[in-house]
């Protein structure tokens, strides 16, 4: 077990030491950048590199287990899944992503909404419609709304509600809207928070005395790593590394962060 840690433990050291001068990948709605034990149409997400990327294609299911995972929503947007949580992806066609969450919860960061496009996340019978900078959790037991940054507007039983930052949305009463402290912030919160200021650092724009960018890297070129790294370990079964970031070149220059 400590070999199969140790030789994770290198493959991404070496991958974080070469990522920064590689190109910035597209972050198309439904790309999954970071998984942990965390499962698609009910098959296991084996392997997140910078060579091997996970696409979720409308009507895919997501769900985790012991695990977390994180999935860019498009431009300037990105959202974070806790354990034992699913949701669904109901459209991702440009400029229109939507998505249900089915059970747990889950956080969405956004920068301000690229003119044009819609980010639409449905929780049981309600619709909320994310057009402004902003952290947002959706929770399914029991449902809520919950912002922790921004505004968003909740159409719920036949009416518009605005919901501001420090607000939770109860959607088992009536009308239930409660303040919460935003300090008081759980796992999944305080984990989201992090992602975001990663995500927030790796695509922030490179200034000063900063070299040309080296020849992006190969297919070959990460294999090499691989079987270098596999050398140093014998007969270990090959064990999945899961959480590697990716500067996505949509979110270049937005600030996920904040909140």
């Amino acid at each position: 077990m400590f070999e199969v840690m140790f030789r994770g433990v290198v493959w991404v050291g070496l991958l974080a030491s070469i990522l920064p001068a590689q190109p910035i990948i597209p972050a198309k709605p439904g790309l999954v950048s970071y998984a942990d034990e965390t499962y698609i149409n009910d098959r296991l997400v084996d392997e997140i590199s910078p060579s091997h990327l996970v696409q979720m294609n409308a009507n895919a299911v997501l769900r985790t287990g012991s695990g977390h995972a994180e999935v860019l929503l498009g431009p300037c947007a990105a959202m974070w899944i806790d354990e034992k949580s699913s949701f669904r992806i109901v459209s991702v066609q440009p400029g229109d992503t939507r998505i249900e969450v089915l059970n747990g919860s889950v956080v969405v960061a956004t920068d301000p909404i690229v003119k044009g496009s819609t980010l639409t996340v449905l929780l049981k019978s309600a619709i909320a419609a994310i057009t402004r900078k902003g952290a947002y959790r959706f929770d399914a037991r029991p449902p809520g709304v919950k912002v922790l940054a921004g505004r968003t507007a909740v159409e719920w039983m036949n009416r518009g509600i605005a919901v501001h930052a420090g607000r939770l949305l109860m959607l088992d009463t009536p009308l239930d809207i409660r303040r919460f402290d935003k300090r008081d912030r759980d796992s999944l919160e305080n984990w989201s928070h992090d992602r975001a200021e990663l995500l927030t650092r790796l695509s922030a724009p490179r200034t000063g005395n900063v070299k040309d960018p080296e020849p992006p890297l190969t297919q070959d070129d990460l294999d090499n790593v691989k079987r270098a790294i596999e050398g140093v370990t014998d007969n270990v079964s090959h064990a999945p590394v899961r959480p590697m970031p990716m500067p996505p070149s949509s979110l270049s220059g937005c600030a996920l962060a904040g909140w």
